[in-house]
Order: C-alpha cells, then structure tokens, then sequence
C-alpha cells in the first residue's frame, strides 16, 4: 500500500489555519462588530473620571521617646508597615472625611460620597502613603485629594496634642499636690522633668506627616481608555471568533479545502479542477481551453504519470462518493486532454444508472455500452467518434473500423471514441459486474492507449466496487462544497477494502486562486 499523504489524526497548526482561512469571514465579522460595540460604548455611554494624587511622609522621629522616655504618640518605630497600614485607614476615618466635607462645601460635593472617591495606599519601599481621588471633575478630585492630606494632618496633630494633653494633666496634678517639704526628694524631681518635657512636647505642635506632592488636576481620564478597551476587546473578539470558526467547522458536514482531503486521506491530489463560468461548465477543454480550467486537466495528465512510473496504467475508471461531484465532465475533459497529447482514448459510460456524457459530447444514445454488453452490437459498432481536426462529433456518427483508426490527425491529436451508456437496462448493476463488461474494457485496451471508464458513485450502488478488479486504476473525485465528511471515509474504506489501485484524487469547485496562483488568470485573460 502507498505510504500516507500528510494523513493524521491529530489537530495540527497547519490544519488550523487552514480552517481559519476558510471561515475567515467569522474572525472578521466577530472582530469588527465586538470591537466597535466596545470601544462605541465606552465613548458614548461610559463618563470620564479623572485622578488626583497627593503624597504625604510618615516621620518616625521618636521625639516623644526622647522626651519623655516612651512611644505616647504610637508611631510604631519597630513596626513601619504597622505604622502605614494604621495611617491608611485613619485618612478615611469619620472625622477626617466630616473636616473634607467642611473644606470643600456640599455644593461642590453634592451627594459624591466621599469615603468611595479616596484610596490610601502605601508607596512601595518607602515611608509615604499616596491618597488618589478619583471623580468625574479633574479639578474637583484633586482639591479633594488635597483637603484629605491638609485634614489628616490637622486632625492628627489635634490627635497627638490631646494625647500629650491627656498624659500631662495627672503629672501636672501630683506635682502641684505634693507637699513643699517632699519637693526636694528625687521622686519629686523626676516627675518634675517629667512635666517639663510633656509641656515642651505640647508646645512644640510636632506631627509625623508631610506633604511631599500637592495634588493637582489631571485632564487625561483615567477611564474610560479607548484605546485599551480597544485592545482588549480585539483579544476577545479574536478568540470569540475562531472558536465560532471551529464550531463551524465541527458542525459544516462537508469538505471545503483541498487540504483537508489531503490530510485526511491516504491518496495524493492529482488535480484540482477550479470553478468554471456557466459557459464553460461542463466542458472547458473545448470552449476555454486556455483557461485554468483547461490547465488543471493538463495538470492531471501529466501528474497520472507519475504517480506509477513502473507499472502501465492503460484503463483508469473515474468515480466519486456521492452523485453530481463532477467524475462524468472530468472523464470528458480528461480524455480531451489526452487525445490532444497524442494518445488514442476510449471512453467507456459504465454509469448505465445517471448518464450524462452523451450530453456532454453532443453524442447520440441510441447504440451504446447495454448494447455491447448484452451482444446486441459489437464493441466497435457501439463506439462515436469525436473527430480529432475539431474535437467534435463526426458526421458519419457510428464508424465502420476500429482498424481504420488514422494513426495521426491534425497536430497530432488524436480521435476520441466514446461508448455512450446506451438504452438504459432493467438491471444496471448486473450489466456492470458482469464478465461481458470486463473482456469489453480489455478489447478497448487493444485497440487504446488509455481507457477511461465512467463508473456511478461508491456511496450510492455496488458498480463501482464490481468494476475495480477490472481496470488497471481508479480516479476518485471529490467535490468542494458538496462532498460530506462521512464521504470521505467512505472512500477511505473503499481505499483500505477493496482490492484495486486507486490513483489519488481529482478535487472539483476548487478556488483557483488558492489552488493555482494568481499566475493562472494569465490563461484567462490570454
């Protein structure tokens, strides 16, 4: 058996790609449409706020321990983050934000609720805590930011005299109480010094913090960011859409890509046959024969011979899974190609069930295939002939020898016989399995130097199965679009269980661009 073409069965990132590509129009949708709603609605619907941020410096003098011989104020020497996180939370304490509230007047505040508009934190291996204020008037947050550093300051200053105030007056009580006789003692002295140092500490109106950056207005908003909304919505509609590809992927039951037959299945892509215009649907060797199109039929010529270099293919049948894939247009246009290479083709309509190459040749189906098979004509008497000047039908319609076969035409090409299905039979199947059809296809391969067989679709009926073991090779199609998935492994089976040599496969409705270039609109235009 041929070694697999690019077959697997795991995901690979050329594969996702591919189907990405595919349903590029789901990425661009999802992209355009999320991230305009996103940054649209952060403009229009969402109000700018602004911030405002003043510094202030924590001091861990330790005046008071130097004074009076203890930590009364509670700076938290020892302890530094203590001593931020305490002073994060007093900022925002009742009384600081009742003293903001008087400061800035309730017409400027209106109902702004204070306490949300702050946030104290800590500045990173430093002794100073920031306070930002965030509101919708740049001015407004940063008088407000302000006013919190000036309060704080203010209240706590208030704070540490009340305590100090608090800690002289029983002091200041004993010694006044003691006795005039006991001031001389040592005792007395000492809470005498005591007292001295109190009263210069309250008069000193020390305080720990200072501001070290006024707040001032920022007309830059904080939000909302377009630009950031932007990108972020651009990530999301991203992945949003190619999981909408992928979904689509699993749920699109058909083939789409030359690639996935290629990755799927264990047969190379002889050719992939572009989409042609309606004027040229069925046979565009003959009425664009410089198009693409034309050039793919080329392709798959030269392409049959390489793919068994070692063994003579002399009869090929060309079938598909499913019924209109295009395997009767490429059998036409192919043997076309070939008779104007030189080789003398016979083209055989074993497909007795849907014929259509009697219509795609201009020929007639009265004498055909049936007739031959059942002995009701010979062989030769069931063969038309496609002249070989013009590539059209002879005007002596049936002819007389197969011995009498010019040995060269016009140019070199070569005639084209045909044997049309003929009447159609009660019991096709037969007909097709019978021994009389395969000693038909081996006196063909007499008188030929190829013999295209058209055989009806493996998914449909059994003919095709019974006319393996009687050609040489099988051209399978598969059609863009309208080819199912399951198709595929249906011809995957029939790859892996019948015995016959399949030659690869001929892809129709492809995008000619994506398969060829765009080096090929050259035979168009030509």
């Amino acid at each position: 058996m041929d070694a697999p073409y690019l077959r697997t069965s795991a995901p690979e990132f050329r594969e996702f790609l591919g189907v990405i590509w595919l349903h590029r129009w789901l990425v661009v949708i999802s992209v355009v449409v999320i991230t305009t709603i996103a940054v649209g609605a952060t403009i229009i619907f969402i109000t700018p706020k602004y911030q405002a941020s003043t510094d202030l410096l924590q001091r861990r003098s330790g005046i008071d321990s130097a004074l009076v011989g203890s930590n009364i104020l509670g700076n938290y020497q020892d302890q530094p983050a203590r001593a931020l996180d305490t002073t994060t939370e007093l900022v925002k304490s009742s009384a600081v934000i009742q003293a903001v509230a008087a400061a800035i007047g309730s017409d400027r505040l209106g109902n702004r609720n204070l306490k949300s508009m702050v946030a104290v934190s800590p500045v990173s291996q430093t002794d100073i805590f920031r306070i930002t204020v965030t509101d919708t008037d740049p001015q407004l947050a940063a008088d407000v930011a302000n006013a919190f550093a000036t309060n704080y300051i203010s209240w706590r200053q208030q704070v540490d005299h009340d305590t100090i105030e608090q800690a002289r007056k029983p002091i200041e009580a004993q010694v006044n109480a003691t006795p005039a006789e006991q001031r001389g003692s040592a005792e007395f002295q000492s809470l005498s010094d005591k007292l001295q140092s109190l009263r210069l500490l309250e008069s000193m109106q020390i305080t720990n913090e200072e501001i070290v950056r006024s707040a001032v207005a920022n007309p830059a908003p904080v939000s909302p960011k377009p630009v950031r909304t932007g990108a972020v919505a651009l990530v999301i509609s991203l992945l949003i859409g190619v999981g909408a590809v992928f979904t689509v992927d699993q749920l699109d039951t058909r083939v789409r890509s030359v690639d996935e037959v290629t990755r799927r299945m264990d047969k190379p892509v002889l050719a992939a046959i572009p989409k042609q215009q309606p004027a040229d649907a069925n046979m565009v060797t003959l009425k664009s024969p410089s198009s693409s199109g034309a050039e793919a039929f080329r392709l798959l010529k030269t392409n049959l011979g390489f793919v068994k270099p070692d063994k003579e293919i002399k009869s090929i049948m060309v079938t598909s899974a499913e019924p209109f894939e295009g395997k009767s247009t490429t059998i036409a246009n192919l043997g076309v190609t070939l008779a104007r290479a030189g080789q003398r083709v016979i083209i055989l309509e074993g497909d007795l069930r849907r014929p259509r190459l009697s219509e795609y040749l201009g020929l007639e189906n009265r004498i055909g295939l049936t007739n031959a098979i059942v002995g009701s004509a010979s062989l030769r008497e069931s063969l038309q002939m496609i002249e070989a000047s013009e590539l059209a039908i002879s005007s002596e319609g049936l002819i007389d020898s197969l011995n009498s076969l010019p040995a060269t035409s016009l140019n070199g090409v070569k005639p084209i016989y045909c044997a049309t299905s003929g009447p159609s039979p009660p019991n096709p199947g037969e007909l097709v399995a019978s021994e009389k059809f395969g000693s038909l296809i081996a006196e063909a391969r007499e008188y030929a130097d190829i013999v295209l067989v058209d055989a009806p679709p493996v998914g449909v009926v059994g003919d095709a199965v019974s006319l393996a073991g009687k050609i040489d090779g099988i051209i399978l199609i598969v059609k863009l679009g309208q080819t199912s998935k399951k198709s595929l492994k249906l011809l995957q089976d029939f790859i892996e269980n019948v015995p016959t040599n399949v030659l690869g496969f001929v892809i129709t409705n492809a995008d000619a661009d994506r398969v060829y270039g765009k080096n090929y609109d050259y035979y168009d235009s030509y």
